[in-house]
Order: C-alpha cells, then sequence, then structure tokens
C-alpha cells in the first residue's frame, strides 16, 4: 500500500506544489537558467564552462587564425538539504481524507516556510558570491545614499550593468516595494510594464527601460541568514532567521543569466498507519535539495546596493 500512496501523493499533490511554487517564489525564475547542468542524482550537479578565443586578422596567405575552444565539466554540489516530516492523526483521516489534509498541510507548509527560505537563501547566496569574488570592490556597494539621490545611483548603478554586458542582454532588476516607494510617486507613475515568465507562469510587472522590475518581501532581501536544523534545542520549530549583522539589500541588478539556481524535490512519500510504526498516524515526508551558482560572467555584470538610505 506504501508504493500506491507515494504514487498517490506524487499525482495528486506534487503537480499542485510546484504551481504554487512557481508563482509563490520570487527566485524561480533563476532556474531557466539551469537548463544545461545535468543533474547526478542526490546532492551533485555537473555544469559545462567554455572560453573562446577572440578575432584575429586573416592572412591571405595563412587564411585564417586558429582559435582555441577552451571547455570543461564541472562538479558543482547543491548545499542546502532540508526536509521535514508530518504525521496526521489516523482517527481523523480515511485515505482519502489523509490525501485532503496532507495536500493543505504541504501546501501550508511550502507557502509559509520552504518558499520564503528558498528565496532568502539564493538572495543571500548572490550577495556572499559577489562579496567573496573579484568584483567585490566595484560591484558590493555599501555607501550611504541619500533620498534626493536615490533614483539617480539607482540609474548610475544600472548603466555600470549594461555598460558590462551590453545593451542587447536584459536584465533583473530586483528590490523590496520600501524600496521602491522610496523612488518617488512620480518616477513610479512613469515606468513602463513588462511580461515577467518563470516557468510556464507569465506575470505582468513593472519595467525600467523594459527590464523587469522584482518586488520582494524586504525580510527576504539579507545578506545573510542562519537555518535551523529542527532537533536541536530551542530550534526544533526549525526555519530559518536574519542573521545578526546581516544588512538589507536595496537593490540587486543583474543579467537575466547569470543566478543558476537548481531545486530539486526528492520524491515525497506516504507511509499508512499500518506501515508507520511509530504512532498510529498516517505519515508523509519531504526532502528538498537546492543551491544557487555564477559563473565569473554573470558575476562582472552585478551590482549589489546594501548602503543605508538617508535623509
Amino acid at each position: 500500500m506504501g508504493n500506491t500512496l507515494s504514487n498517490l501523493v506524487q499525482t495528486k499533490i506534487t503537480p499542485g506544489l510546484y504551481k504554487q511554487y512557481i508563482a509563490g517564489a520570487t527566485t524561480s525564475w533563476m532556474e531557466a537558467n539551469a537548463r544545461g547542468v545535468v543533474y547526478k542524482g542526490g546532492k551533485y550537479v555537473m555544469m559545462h564552462e567554455m572560453e573562446v578565443q577572440g578575432l584575429g586578422d586573416y592572412d591571405r596567405n595563412l587564411g585564417f587564425p586558429r582559435g582555441n575552444i577552451t571547455g570543461s565539466k564541472k562538479q558543482y554540489e547543491m548545499k542546502k538539504d532540508r526536509g521535514r516530516e508530518f504525521l496526521i492523526d489516523a482517527v481523523d483521516s480515511d485515505e482519502t481524507g489523509f490525501l485532503v489534509t496532507a495536500a493543505s498541510v504541504m501546501a501550508e507548509f511550502q507557502r509559509k516556510h520552504v518558499i520564503p527560505e528558498i528565496d532568502c537563501y539564493r538572495y543571500s547566496q548572490i550577495y556572499q558570491i559577489m562579496k567573496d569574488g573579484k568584483y567585490n570592490a566595484t560591484n558590493v556597494k555599501d555607501t550611504a545614499i541619500s533620498k534626493a539621490k536615490i533614483v539617480m545611483t539607482l540609474l548610475e548603478d544600472i548603466a555600470q550593468v549594461q555598460d558590462e554586458m551590453g545593451m542587447d542582454v536584459p536584465l533583473m532588476i530586483t528590490m523590496s516595494r520600501k524600496t521602491q516607494m522610496l523612488l518617488g510617486q512620480e518616477f513610479i507613475h512613469n515606468l513602463d510594464y513588462a511580461t515577467f515568465r518563470a516557468g510556464a507562469l507569465n506575470t505582468k510587472v513593472r519595467s525600467l527601460d523594459g527590464n523587469p522590475i522584482n518586488l520582494v518581501p524586504s525580510v527576504r532581501l539579507y545578506t545573510q541568514y542562519d537555518y535551523h536544523d529542527g532537533v536541536t534545542p530551542d530550534h526544533e520549530a526549525g526555519g530559518f532567521e536574519k542573521s545578526s549583522g546581516a544588512k538589507e539589500m536595496k537593490w540587486i541588478i543583474m543579467p537575466v543569466t547569470a543566478p543558476i539556481a537548481l531545486a530539486k524535490v526528492d520524491n515525497m512519500r506516504a507511509f499508512s498507519p499500518e506501515e508507520y510504526q511509530g504512532a498510529h498516524a498516517w505519515k508523509v515526508d519531504y526532502r528538498i535539495f537546492h543551491d544557487l551558482w555564477m559563473l565569473p560572467d554573470g558575476q562582472r555584470c552585478t551590482v549589489i546596493r546594501t548602503g543605508n538610505i538617508t535623509e
């Protein structure tokens, strides 16, 4: 029965959770950049990195200068391995009732815990990659800016990114609604709209010169978070929280191709009260591997602003 029950969970519950994740996560668009990532099973993936040489002079006698192609496959580890199990009292549910209850429980779990945690990890991981990388001094900006100069500062940071990557590569502007409001009503009113695609979902959002503005709750835009293991005393509730000393990112400006995010949910398993011996209850468990990476070109063309906004 267990195998049949797990299959029912996969067919009746998992598709709805995926749709909820795509709609609710403000970072789900980053997973489109993982199409070239080869999933090896478990927590490991392979990525192909390639470098090609530039143009040389054509010679009428010698012909074309030969260029080198340098390519390599590199293994990466998904560092986040997170999970939970839930028990549903057998007295309250038969198999049909279990599926209904489990769907509600997992949807609430994902809405309140999984989606915010993945968003927070990805944005903070972008910051950590940039902070620890070779472009920290020029692309991670912690100087304070005044409200009077916030619009000009935003435009200057966008110009810096476009100067590096060119005007033909679309970029993503991520900020909180709190930061957006500081730009002023007149500026916001004059913004355009663009269609923003994440998975199979198309959403119309505000844009600046055709580049989507991705509005994110400010609590998801801190530079560092602590993730609880769910078993240590005082941390049994699991989840995560902002780290002491973490800074709020005012905006992240990057090419849409820069962040490579991947999340793999292990097959959700379900066990009947007859199979699960720990209690007279149905048991369902959930496990997800995920991580985010940035290749050098993506880092070169990303700007993060963390400085305080002053009067």
